[in-house]
């Protein structure tokens, strides 16, 4: 080897040993930076243990370690106080904790601790020290060393006894509201955004769908389409949050293609930001009710037309109106029957203004025997007739209709009119159609009578049509006329009253509960008539007739009528001041004292009830008072009770027409009246009557 060779050889061993002193260097640097890192890790490592610790000691739910077989080694405050363990001294394994009949569960979820690492929401029963069942719900997880090798497990193990508890009796709770809800007497539906979600075996049963059927179904697919613009205005309300419940009466779409009307009831559900939820509808069949209401309607306003007409077109008009309304039909005639001639005589149809009364030769009429309607006319027996194009018979009366109902209106066992409707389509009528008709025939029947027998009196009535326009200009002829019009209405209400007295007395044990339950409404309705006619009479009777002015002791007028009245034992009335001896009409005086009194007895609902009368001497006139415990009068309805008819409280002795007595009553001794009230506390009436001219205050 040559010396150069050598040289090179010597320089490139040189630079090797540099080199390896510099990586020697670098490599000591790095190895005190990485002490010096393992120095601050494991300072900081042991100072998050130590946070660590002190939260778990602090954490409010119980903390346990146990090493891997069940041994506990560790527990915070809270596992200590819930469980009631000291393990500093004395030894407990997890074993000891777990209920026996959960004693698998824990098993396996150990191995899935074991195995994955960690377990979720594991809810079991646990034993405390004192042998108390607790429910716990635990999430764990597997401590491992530094070398990643698994040394114990931990968990958070939270006491959810009550929270059981309370879930089981809401759960329980929920299962009998669910069996009351089923097996409620009512249709019941939830509802959202116009969706059926569940329905009731009522609600069901009502329309003839299933459950599963309803749930594909809106409130609209079950709704009659006149009815739903009014209920989808009000839901709108209610979506709107200006509205949370709401009653309506509407018609239901069966499954067979019928209907029924029923009232329903909706409430809203809301969230916590007022959006609604769910909507809940209870849905009471009403159909029926709504026949007998109509039934009642129809009497109602056969009285009224009595009232106010005693035309027999009139009265006969009412009648087509409401039974077509009832009907939905746009056709329903009422004929009457004129056997003299043997002819019957359409004296009313439903939307046509008929009055044939001074036009004889334009009257539309048919044969006895003649067509459906003289059939049974002749046969006295009600008929539905499905098809018309059927009965070789059939009078078209303006238009071919191919459903029609007949039913015969009987007095006395005679025909003397006939209720005829036609509807276009075909099989339109039904049984129950049928049964209302002939309910209200026999019903109108005596109104309709006592209608005819005050046609053959229409010399009468333009008479006192004649003396009425004279009677305008004077007080007194009014009250003279009021007598004979209250005498002239009130003798067809007896008659009326005395036809269904012997109706029900020569069907004595014939009739059910319904039809005797029908005639006390019509007894009802005459007397409360008859009673209205009366009010009426009286308060025309008031006016001033300064012949009658007197000197009336007050004090003896209420002694008086306190003896007189029936005032129940259970009121107690109290006169505070004596009374003063007033200028003025002592019958009117007596009546005003009267109606008021009454009227505190009629409306004191309390165990306890008062009645107290006072006065108030002032410069010109006297205030009197008469306070009660009753009721009371919302302020809105203040103006309203002294106007005549007007009454707050619907009931059978009450015609809205006292207080507008006393009202005028007052008006006419040059006094006001006005009152007091608070809602279930009581009402006071205040008036003022004038002093006598020369009387000065005491």
């Amino acid at each position: 080897m040559s010396q150069e060779d050598i040289d090179i050889l010597k320089r490139a061993l040189q630079r090797e040993k540099a080199a390896r002193k510099a990586a020697e260097k670098i490599l000591e640097e790095k190895s005190r930076e990485l002490y010096q890192t393992s120095l601050k890790l494991e300072q900081l490592l042991d100072e998050k243990s130590s946070q660590l610790q002190g939260v778990f000691e602090n954490i409010l739910d119980a903390y346990v370690v146990m090493d891997l077989k069940g041994n506990i080694i560790k527990f915070n405050e809270a596992a200590t106080h819930f469980f009631g363990y000291n393990i500093e001294e004395e030894s407990v394994n997890v074993i000891d904790l777990i209920y026996k009949e959960d004693m698998q569960y824990a098993m396996s979820s150990f191995m899935d601790l074991q195995g994955k690492g960690f377990f979720k929401n594991y809810e079991a029963r646990v034993y405390t020290k004192s042998k108390a069942v607790k429910w716990v719900h635990i999430n764990a997880s597997i401590v491992f060393d530094k070398d990643k090798k698994p040394i114990a497990a931990q968990g958070i193990v939270r006491d959810i006894t009550e929270d059981r508890r309370t879930r089981e009796l809401i759960e329980e709770q929920k299962k009998q509201l669910d069996t009351i809800v089923d097996n409620a007497p009512f249709g019941i539906a939830l509802t959202q955004l116009g969706q059926m979600i569940k329905t009731n075996a009522a609600f069901q049963n009502l329309l003839g769908f299933n459950a599963e059927e309803l749930k594909q179904k809106t409130i609209k697919d079950v709704s009659f389409i006149e009815d739903f613009p009014e209920s989808k205005a009000l839901l709108t309300k209610m979506n709107s949050g200006t509205l949370d419940n709401f009653v309506i009466d509407k018609r239901y779409k069966k499954k067979d293609g019928s209907f029924i009307w029923a009232k329903t009831n909706v409430n809203a559900v809301r969230d916590s930001y007022n959006n609604i939820k769910y909507q809940v509808a209870l849905i009471e069949d009403i159909t029926s009710e709504r026949e007998k209401t109509l039934i009642i309607d129809m009497i109602n306003d056969v009285a009224k037309s009595i009232l106010g007409k005693i035309d027999i077109y009139e009265i006969a008009q009412e009648i087509t109106t409401n039974i077509a309304a009832f009907l939905g039909t746009e056709d329903c005639v009422i004929y009457l029957v004129n056997k003299d001639i043997g002819t019957i005589e359409k004296i009313a149809a439903y939307g046509e203004d008929i009055n044939y009364k001074n036009a004889s030769d334009n009257k539309f009429s048919l044969q006895l025997g003649k067509g459906i309607v003289g059939r049974v006319a002749k046969s006295k027996k009600a008929k539905i007739i499905n098809d018309t194009s059927q009965e070789p018979d059939y009078v078209i009366d303006g238009q071919r209709r191919f459903s029609e109902l007949t039913v015969p209106i009987l007095n006395d066992g005679e025909v003397i009119g006939i209720i005829d409707s036609e509807h276009i389509d075909k099989n339109y009528f039904t049984k129950a159609h049928l049964k209302t008709i002939k309910n209200i025939a026999s019903l109108v029947a005596m109104q309709l009578k006592s209608a005819i027998n005050l046609r053959e009196r229409q010399k009468v009535e333009n008479r006192n049509k004649t003396l009425l326009k004279a009677l305008e200009k004077s007080n007194d002829e009014l009250q003279e006329y009021a007598h004979i019009v209250s005498h002239d209405l009130k003798s067809p209400l007896r008659s009326i009253y005395a036809l269904v007295s012997w109706l029900k007395e020569d069907n004595i044990g014939n009739l059910d509960a319904a039809s005797l339950q029908n005639i006390k409404h019509i007894e009802t309705t005459l007397e409360k008539m008859e009673q209205l006619i009366s009010d009426v009479l009286n308060y025309s009777s008031v006016s001033a007739d300064n012949s009658q002015i007197s000197n009336v002791d007050l004090n003896s007028v209420v002694k008086e009528l306190i003896k007189i009245l029936y005032i129940p034992e259970h009121i107690e009335i109290k006169v505070h001041n004596t009374l003063p001896i007033i200028k003025g009409d002592k019958t009117k005086l007596q009546q005003l004292f009267q109606n008021l009194i009454s009227n505190a007895v009629k409306f004191i609902d309390k165990d306890k009830g008062y009645i107290d009368i006072d006065v108030v001497e002032q410069t010109e006139q006297y205030q009197f008072s008469i306070k009660d415990n009753g009721i009371g009068i919302d302020e809105k309805f203040y103006d309203k009770i002294f106007k005549i008819f007007n009454t707050l409280n619907k009931s059978e002795d009450s015609t809205g027409i006292g207080l507008s007595i006393v009202k005028k009553i007052v008006n006419l001794h040059n006094g006001n009246i006005w009152l007091e009230s608070e809602i279930e506390k009581g009402t006071t009436f205040y008036f003022t009557l004038k002093k006598a001219p020369n009387e000065t205050p005491k």
